[in-house]
């Protein structure tokens, strides 16, 4: 049987918070309850009866006759289940209901309780002493409130040092895929190709020799490794993996190369590009502190080269062979380097070339500076060498440049 109607209990709990004792309201609430359960109970297992009677199946020893006499009492049985589901049910939402309405009236009893009590207790006291408790309860509320204040301060400097902790790690890692670069002063004037160091080497595509001026440039000091490809790419294509991370990436083809920049570019926010022919050869000569070697860096081959003599057939950890005059390594040996130019004739003799670009189109691409395959005749300084822009070959990787 229900306690109470629904505006029944709102205005007995509104009064019994006033004027009841607080263990009335609670037994009221208590009662309201334990009723709203009772009659969820009674309306799940009447939606269950409607359930169970949908699924029953017919006597199998009912005749024709008698099946039409089945289906007309259970068509009926079923209607009166869905009813009386129905009334169980806005039976249960009431009792529910009156249920959250005794609980708010529990907590206006608690409340009523508490003021009561505290004024029952001022009244008690001196004009003085009411006043030091109302300065003490209002030191304690302050007291709180900038115990809470400080609370969020911590937690937004919490936030702050979280997200500054994982922005700093975002810039470790960009800064990571950034490579060592060194600065290369341009050139007022600088001779390129078949110069007189290079002796009765020289092949017939080094001359004639080429002056040139170049702007000022930035050039990674090593070729590209296995790890900088891979944590830009997702993979290392290189045949010898085995080499070790610090070792340049190969078998990567001149179009490849120029996906690997455009991404690297979009990571570091960069422009990153592939050298010039010139770029890579005035680099390689030394710069504006060239001392005019046949090689990159030296005139000793074993001793600033990987290559076919030394490299035990593949290729090596970059850098560690002596550096050319401005500190860039493996210019010579290791791997040919991919440069931007097509590959062409260099242009006769004659005038100044403003930091040239090779020609116009072509149908192989550059590489330059030898490899751990070739022979000291491959690794002169002035060597040049190309391949169309889809092979790929194991002694052949790249290095970049920066502009200014």
């Amino acid at each position: 049987m229900q306690i109470l109607s629904k505006k029944g209990l709102v205005v007995l709990f509104f009064i019994s918070g006033i004027a009841f004792a607080y263990e009335e309201v609670a037994r009221l609430a208590d009662l309201a309850k334990r009723e709203a359960a009772a009659k969820r109970i009674a309306a799940e297992e009447a939606t269950k009866r409607v359930t169970v009677l949908k699924d029953e199946k017919k006597p199998r020893a009912c005749t024709s006759t008698c099946e039409g006499k089945w289906l007309e009492t259970q068509k009926k049985n079923i209607a009166d289940a869905e009813e009386e589901a129905a009334k169980k049910n806005e039976e249960a939402v009431a009792a529910e209901k009156a249920a959250s309405i005794a609980e708010a009236a529990i907590k206006i009893a608690e409340e009523a309780a508490k003021k009561r009590a505290k004024e029952e207790e001022l009244a008690k006291l001196t004009p003085e002493e009411r006043a030091a408790r109302e300065e003490a309860e209002r030191k304690a509320a302050e007291e709180a409130a900038r115990i809470a204040a400080e609370a969020e301060e911590a937690k937004l400097a919490a936030i702050a040092d979280s997200i500054a902790k994982v922005q700093a790690e975002e810039a470790r890692k960009i800064a990571e895929l950034n490579p060592e670069m060194i600065f290369v002063k341009g050139s007022g004037l600088t001779t390129l190709g078949c110069t007189k160091e290079q002796g009765a080497d020289c092949n017939d595509d080094e001359r004639p020799h080429q002056n040139v001026t170049l702007n000022d440039f930035y050039i990674s000091k090593t070729p590209i490794t296995q790890q900088q490809w891979e944590r830009v790419m997702g993979n290392n294509p290189s045949r010898f993996k085995n080499c070790g991370r610090n070792c340049p990436v190969e078998s990567i083809s001149w179009i490849e190369v120029q996906e690997f920049i455009k991404k690297l570019n979009s990571m570091t926010g960069k422009k990153y590009r592939l050298l010039t022919e010139a770029e890579w050869e005035y680099a390689a000569r030394g710069g504006g502190s060239t001392k005019n070697h046949k090689y990159s860096g030296g005139d000793n081959l074993n001793q600033i080269a990987w290559y076919g003599a030394n490299s035990k057939q593949k290729t090596q950890p970059v850098c560690t062979k002596k550096p050319n005059e401005l500190g860039l390594c493996d210019m010579t040996g290791n791997v040919w380097e991919w440069v931007q130019d097509w590959r062409g004739s260099y242009p006769p003799a004659g005038g100044l070339k403003q930091d040239p670009k090779g020609p116009p189109s072509g149908t192989n691409r550059v590489f330059r500076g030898c490899s751990w395959q070739d022979n000291a005749l491959y690794c002169r300084v002035s060597r040049r060498n190309g391949a169309v822009p889809e092979a790929r070959n194991s002694s052949v990787g790249f290095r970049l440049a920066l502009d200014k």
